[in-house]
């Protein structure tokens, strides 16, 4: 029996960490390191784990504060669902972020401190941002851009060409993020500033429109700029191809589907991204 409930807890603290988006981040700090001509591959190891952990923390703590919100709207999550509980999923996010922060600590003092940075504020948004979230998107799409220059800065410079990528993954999130607040309208209701919220849902759709169509001219931009490989300009094109689709989706509604299609792009996108290093 105890071996049973110690099982499910471990479960729903790997649910709590979203492996799946620490996993892009974990790669995209891999692209930054090895597109700088990193040499040293333990160091770019060390710094991919630390900006994983980070990240892990980042969406463990956003659990915790949003538990009381998630108790009537997302019940299956683990604190509502009754799997861990608040404090066990504090204590957690609290040990990822320092040993994150320990890591980069190791690599030099820019990781270090681009590390603290964005710890800091994956705390400040839950705690303070979730309640103006227009402003957090712009958290959320700048940890995900600063991955790439986060693995950069690895090697003791940025490249850029890493700035580029970081500029594309930046706006496609952005447009990902809006996308995303205008699926959760209702959920948010009363209870967060949501750019839907504040400016209504078709003035939305222009920015995500308006997002996605940078980041196609940033990552058709860095192929003509930096005379990029053919595998990059394949897996591009599919990206805009998705990101097309997207579009559609997001006109006709159908929000869900479009923001899920959104995330398929920017697998997309990454692939293509480390297929650069071909």
């Amino acid at each position: 029996m105890k071996k049973e409930i110690f099982k499910k807890k471990i479960f729903a603290l790997i649910e709590l960490m979203r492996p799946g988006n620490c996993l892009m981040a974990l790669i995209a700090i891999l692209v930054g390191y090895a597109v700088s001509r990193g040499g040293d591959y333990s160091i770019a190891l060390i710094t991919a784990i630390a900006g994983f952990l980070i990240c892990a923390g980042g969406q463990a703590i956003n659990d915790y504060f949003d538990a009381s919100i998630d108790a009537k709207v997302s019940k299956h999550k683990p604190i509502p669902s009754k799997r861990i509980t608040r404090k066990e999923a504090l204590w957690f996010s609290i040990n990822l972020f320092i040993l994150g922060n320990l890591l980069a600590l190791t690599i030099n003092s820019m990781t270090s401190n681009i590390a603290l940075l964005f710890t800091t504020l994956l705390v400040i948004y839950p705690l303070f941002l979730n309640k103006v979230k227009y402003l957090g998107n712009f958290i959320v799409a700048g940890g995900t851009a600063v991955t790439f220059v986060f693995g950069s800065i690895a090697t003791g410079g940025i490249h850029d060409l890493v700035i580029a990528l970081a500029i594309t993954a930046f706006f496609a999130n952005m447009g990902r993020e809006i996308t995303k607040d205008i699926e959760d309208l209702k959920k948010d209701k009363n209870t967060k500033k949501t750019l839907p919220n504040l400016i209504g849902v078709n003035n939305s759709k222009l920015f995500v429109i308006t997002y996605y169509l940078l980041a196609i001219i940033a990552g058709l931009g860095t192929y003509i700029l930096f005379l990029l490989n053919t595998y990059y300009l394949i897996f591009i094109l599919a990206t805009i191809t998705i990101l097309f689709y997207t579009t559609i989706l997001l006109l006709k509604n159908n929000f869900r589907e479009s923001q899920k299609f959104s995330k398929i792009g920017m697998i997309f996108a990454i692939i293509g991204f480390v297929l650069i290093l071909i």
